[in-house]
Protein backbone atom coordinates (compact mmCIF):
# COMPACT_ATOMS: atom_id res chain seq x y z
CA UNK A 1 0.00 0.00 0.00
CA UNK A 2 2.70 2.64 0.86
CA UNK A 3 4.50 1.34 -2.43
CA UNK A 4 1.56 2.26 -3.94
CA UNK A 5 0.67 5.83 -2.51
CA UNK A 6 4.41 6.54 -3.45
CA UNK A 7 4.33 5.44 -7.02
CA UNK A 8 0.88 7.60 -7.19
CA UNK A 9 2.47 10.59 -5.60
CA UNK A 10 5.49 10.63 -8.06
CA UNK A 11 3.21 10.51 -10.61
CA UNK A 12 1.21 13.83 -9.59
CA UNK A 13 4.74 15.92 -9.40
CA UNK A 14 5.46 16.56 -12.84
CA UNK A 15 1.95 17.63 -13.21
CA UNK A 16 1.93 19.98 -10.92
CA UNK A 17 5.22 21.56 -11.96
CA UNK A 18 3.70 20.95 -15.62
CA UNK A 19 0.56 22.93 -14.91
CA UNK A 20 2.74 25.98 -13.06
CA UNK A 21 4.51 26.55 -16.68
CA UNK A 22 1.38 27.87 -18.30
CA UNK A 23 2.02 30.32 -21.36
CA UNK A 24 -0.05 32.74 -19.54
CA UNK A 25 2.49 32.40 -16.35
CA UNK A 26 5.58 32.79 -18.83
CA UNK A 27 3.98 35.79 -20.12
CA UNK A 28 3.31 37.69 -16.50
CA UNK A 29 6.86 36.45 -15.55
CA UNK A 30 8.56 38.02 -18.48
CA UNK A 31 6.35 41.13 -18.12
CA UNK A 32 7.61 41.34 -14.45
CA UNK A 33 11.43 40.43 -15.23
CA UNK A 34 11.33 43.47 -17.64
CA UNK A 35 9.53 45.92 -15.49
CA UNK A 36 11.84 44.80 -12.55
CA UNK A 37 14.79 46.01 -14.80
CA UNK A 38 13.38 48.86 -16.86
CA UNK A 39 12.38 50.33 -13.53
CA UNK A 40 15.47 50.10 -11.54
CA UNK A 41 17.41 51.44 -14.72
CA UNK A 42 19.36 48.44 -15.36
CA UNK A 43 18.45 48.90 -19.27
CA UNK A 44 20.20 45.79 -20.60
CA UNK A 45 18.92 43.27 -18.36
CA UNK A 46 15.40 44.83 -19.47
CA UNK A 47 16.41 44.37 -23.31
CA UNK A 48 16.78 40.76 -22.91
CA UNK A 49 13.11 40.33 -22.53
CA UNK A 50 12.14 42.56 -25.64
CA UNK A 51 11.64 42.78 -28.96
CA UNK A 52 14.69 44.61 -31.34
CA UNK A 53 11.98 47.56 -31.90
CA UNK A 54 11.81 47.79 -28.30
CA UNK A 55 15.41 47.50 -27.26
CA UNK A 56 15.78 50.08 -29.41
CA UNK A 57 13.28 52.75 -27.51
CA UNK A 58 15.21 51.45 -24.29
CA UNK A 59 18.56 52.78 -26.07
CA UNK A 60 16.81 55.87 -26.57
CA UNK A 61 15.92 56.07 -23.03
CA UNK A 62 19.20 55.12 -20.62
CA UNK A 63 20.76 57.57 -23.31
CA UNK A 64 18.55 60.47 -21.21
CA UNK A 65 19.59 58.61 -17.40
CA UNK A 66 21.38 61.22 -15.73
CA UNK A 67 23.21 60.88 -12.73
CA UNK A 68 20.77 62.71 -10.96
CA UNK A 69 18.10 59.84 -11.90
CA UNK A 70 20.42 57.67 -10.37
CA UNK A 71 20.38 59.32 -7.23
CA UNK A 72 17.38 59.35 -6.82
CA UNK A 73 17.02 55.31 -7.63
CA UNK A 74 19.28 54.70 -4.84
CA UNK A 75 17.78 57.00 -2.36
CA UNK A 76 14.04 55.11 -3.58
CA UNK A 77 15.22 51.52 -2.47
CA UNK A 78 13.70 48.33 -4.47
CA UNK A 79 10.92 48.51 -7.11
CA UNK A 80 8.15 46.47 -6.38
CA UNK A 81 6.14 44.95 -9.55
CA UNK A 82 3.25 42.63 -8.99
CA UNK A 83 0.51 41.18 -11.65
CA UNK A 84 -3.31 42.35 -11.26
CA UNK A 85 -4.48 40.17 -14.16
CA UNK A 86 -3.07 38.97 -17.80
CA UNK A 87 -4.55 37.81 -20.90
CA UNK A 88 -3.23 35.96 -23.55
CA UNK A 89 -4.60 36.87 -26.98
CA UNK A 90 -4.79 35.72 -30.82
CA UNK A 91 -4.19 31.85 -30.24
CA UNK A 92 -1.69 32.26 -27.60
CA UNK A 93 0.90 34.45 -29.84
CA UNK A 94 0.27 37.78 -27.82
CA UNK A 95 -0.48 38.69 -24.33
CA UNK A 96 -1.31 41.64 -21.66
CA UNK A 97 -0.26 41.77 -18.46
CA UNK A 98 -1.39 44.61 -16.36
CA UNK A 99 1.05 44.91 -13.71
CA UNK A 100 0.90 47.06 -10.20
CA UNK A 101 3.97 49.00 -9.93
CA UNK A 102 4.87 50.43 -6.35
CA UNK A 103 7.75 52.81 -5.16
CA UNK A 104 8.91 53.57 -8.23
CA UNK A 105 11.15 56.54 -10.13
CA UNK A 106 9.03 58.74 -12.69
CA UNK A 107 11.45 60.09 -15.33
CA UNK A 108 10.64 63.40 -17.12
CA UNK A 109 12.46 63.89 -20.02
CA UNK A 110 11.48 66.89 -21.15
CA UNK A 111 11.64 68.50 -18.06
CA UNK A 112 14.75 66.95 -16.82
CA UNK A 113 13.39 66.74 -13.30
CA UNK A 114 12.46 62.81 -11.57
CA UNK A 115 10.20 61.98 -8.56
CA UNK A 116 9.84 59.42 -6.73
CA UNK A 117 6.56 57.31 -7.31
CA UNK A 118 4.06 55.42 -4.87
CA UNK A 119 1.76 53.55 -6.97
CA UNK A 120 0.86 53.18 -10.33
CA UNK A 121 -0.92 50.55 -13.15
CA UNK A 122 1.35 49.36 -16.18
CA UNK A 123 0.08 47.35 -18.94
CA UNK A 124 2.86 45.31 -20.91
CA UNK A 125 1.95 44.13 -24.19
CA UNK A 126 4.11 40.98 -25.15
CA UNK A 127 4.30 38.84 -28.34
CA UNK A 128 5.33 35.43 -28.72
CA UNK A 129 8.35 34.94 -31.13
CA UNK A 130 9.92 31.71 -31.49
CA UNK A 131 8.49 30.01 -28.35
CA UNK A 132 9.68 32.92 -26.21
CA UNK A 133 7.69 35.44 -24.61
CA UNK A 134 8.75 39.16 -25.83
CA UNK A 135 7.73 42.94 -24.57
CA UNK A 136 6.41 44.62 -27.42
CA UNK A 137 6.30 48.52 -26.56
CA UNK A 138 4.42 49.43 -29.74
CA UNK A 139 1.24 49.15 -28.96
Amino acid sequence: MKKAHRFFLLLLIPLFVACSHTPQKEAEKVAVNFSKAMYNLNFNDAKKYCTPDASKILSFIASNIKEEDLKLLKKSGDVDVSVVESTLNSGDSTATVNLKISNYIQINIMSGKSTIEKEKEERVDLVKVKDKWLVDLHK
